[in-house]
Parts: structure tokens; sequence; C-alpha cells
């Protein structure tokens, strides 16, 4: 039975969350890869109504395959997928990127690799760790100054104060 090179993420922590980059390729006389599930994850509420912690962001997939979603199966486990695609041995290396506001943990959530309708292959990966509470909603501190100044009082103090001075000019110029 053929196998697969072990696949591996790189995580790096960005502006806007943590990038996850998966690299996989399929083996010599591989049948090919046709999808990938990182999960599974339980969240609370019927499938169908699941209210995910976040919609996470994919940045790059391999030509023919889609964006990374979320999908919940008939047991109530919830699974990052990527899918519509295929990876075969002469495409080599493949990378697939996403973005996600949870930091990376190396327990629970696995790599599950699909070809065709076969059962998938497990492998452990580091993963957004989403037991964890949410985090800050922008971590960035480039922001302060701008919310602390769309809260101030508006434009109201340059108005009165402009409006003075032409009042002050107009009186000494009619003087």
């Amino acid at each position: 039975m053929p196998s697969l090179t072990a696949p591996y993420i790189e995580t790096q922590q960005v502006v806007t969350g943590f990038m996850y980059e998966l690299h996989i390729a399929e083996e010599t006389n591989g049948t090919g890869i046709t999808r990938l599930d990182i999960g599974p994850y339980f969240f609370s509420g019927a499938a169908g109504s699941i209210k995910y912690p976040e919609a996470v962001t994919n940045e790059m997939t391999p030509p023919g395959w889609a964006a990374v979603r979320w999908v919940t199966d008939e047991s109530g486990s919830s699974w990052l997928r990527w899918e519509g695609g295929r990876i075969d041995t002469e495409d080599g290396e493949a990378l697939f990127q996403l973005t996600s506001n949870y930091a990376p943990s190396n327990s629970g959530a696995a790599l599950y690799v699909w070809r065709g309708s076969r059962s998938p292959e497990k492998f452990a990966i580091s993963a957004p760790d989403y037991s964890q509470p949410p985090p800050a909603v922008n971590p960035r501190h480039d922001v302060k100054g701008q919310v602390s100044y769309s809260k101030g009082s508006g434009c109201a103090p340059p108005l009165v104060l402009t409006l003075g001075l032409v009042a002050a000019a107009l009186r000494h110029w009619l003087a």
C-alpha cells in the first residue's frame, strides 16, 4: 500500500493571528490525495446550526482545490476541510495555508488525509486550539490611538475654536 510523505505544518504568528502552512505530497505510485480534514472539534449545537468559533481565512490552496471551510458530520464532529482537487505523485509538494485567530496546539485535532472513498490516514499535527477562550478581537497595539481618537469629542472643539478665531479676527479688522 502506498503511503504519504509525512505531512507537516509550519506555524507563524502574523498580524491577523496565526498562519498555518501545510506541506504535503503523495509518494510514488500513490492513488492521489482528494481531501484533507483537520479535527475533530466538538462545539455545542445541532448539526446545521452550530456556531463555529471563527471563520478561518483561506490564504492558499493548490489549483483546483476549494478554500478551507467548516463542516460538521452526522456524528456532530466539526472539521476544517479542503477538498475538490487531487494531489498526484507528479505534482510534488503541495502547500495549503490558512490563518486563524487561535494559537496552535499539538493535542486534540489531527490531519486526516483521504484518497477517494478509502479510509483516511491520520497524522499528528499542530492545529488551532479551539478549546481555549477566544483571543482578543484585535491584539494589535497600533489601533489603540485610533480608538481613543475616534471616541474623543469629535469635531465640535476644532469647529468652535475656528469660529472663535474668525470672530476675533473680524472684530479686530472692523475696529
